[in-house]
């Protein structure tokens, strides 16, 4: 495969998984001209065509298709082993992708970071969050990310991926109010936000709650735990969270725990990653500061 056409395959999965020239231009660094040339260049190489046009739209030919999924995983492949190249031979360039949820990295992983950056001070870190869990499995997928750390990992994709607990963490209800409960079925006069109701961790919580007969229902619904505690503290209903992640509102009493007879569910902080795709400097990062 010679260079140009490695450039052109480039940039032809790009704008698949973009889906339009604009983010391709802007992920790349060119013009969205460019980006209209190149993939020209490659159809009149090919002969074929690889997407129908419509408007602002493009949609992957049966040509089209069957040349993105015979190269892409090829293609990240070839960037990463580019980018582990440069970066066992020039530490001055290292640089290690983390995906994590915002609340994660602000309650565990922003630690990890400062004792890092003392003893490698010109690595760089870039961290991508994203809300939902599967997006940032797939992130991992396709290399954009060296390994990612969240609460949930999906069942059909454990067996492909090294898993590791980091820290255990516990969930609680918080409230603008004081707030505390001795019969469990006084949940029910509430309001609550809650994540999704898809989310594992929230179908936890139904479960433990259905063993003492008592059903509750979000009023609100955000998968994002910032949110979550944003609209606890403007009184809108009673919030479930990490409780690690909700410490410094109950620590300046801008929320309270509500107080339980129960224990609700714990989960795990976990370190996930594809083991032949770790560069040498986030197997470092993991090994020596994850912990």
């Amino acid at each position: 495969m010679s260079d140009t056409s490695l450039n052109l395959y480039k940039v032809f999965c790009t704008v698949v998984e973009t889906e339009n020239y604009t983010e391709a231009s802007q992920k790349l660094y060119v013009t969205e001209s460019t980006i209209s040339t190149h993939i020209k260049n490659l159809e009149e190489q090919l002969n074929v065509t690889l997407f129908y046009r419509e408007s602002n739209c493009l949609t992957l030919t049966k040509a089209g298709e069957e040349l993105y999924n015979s190269i892409h995983s090829r293609i990240d492949e070839i960037e990463f082993t580019e980018r582990e190249i440069i970066q066992n031979y020039d530490v001055s360039k290292a640089r290690i992708v983390i995906g994590c949820p915002s609340h994660i990295a602000t309650l565990y992983l922003s630690k990890c970071i400062e004792e890092v950056r003392k003893d490698y001070p010109n690595m760089r870190i870039d961290i991508i969050s994203v809300a939902d869990y599967n997006g940032l499995i797939q992130l991992l997928k396709k290399h954009t990310v060296d390994f990612v750390i969240l609460d949930i990992i999906p069942d059909d994709e454990k067996s492909k991926m090294k898993i590791k607990t980091l820290k255990k963490v516990s969930n609680v209800f918080i409230s603008k109010e004081l707030i505390e409960i001795k019969d469990l079925k006084e949940l029910e006069k509430y309001k609550y936000i809650l994540n999704y109701e898809s989310s594992i961790s929230t179908k936890q919580l139904f479960e433990v709650l259905k063993k003492y007969d008592v059903q509750i229902r979000a009023d609100i619904q955000a998968d994002s735990t910032e949110v979550r505690i944003k609209e606890t503290k403007k009184s809108q209903g009673i919030g479930y969270v990490m409780k690690e992640a909700a410490d410094e509102e109950i620590e300046n009493k801008e929320v309270y725990e509500v107080k339980l007879p129960i224990e609700l569910p714990e989960m795990n902080i976990n370190l996930v990653y594809m083991e032949k795709y770790l560069t040498k400097n986030a197997e470092i990062f993991i090994k020596k500061y994850l912990k």
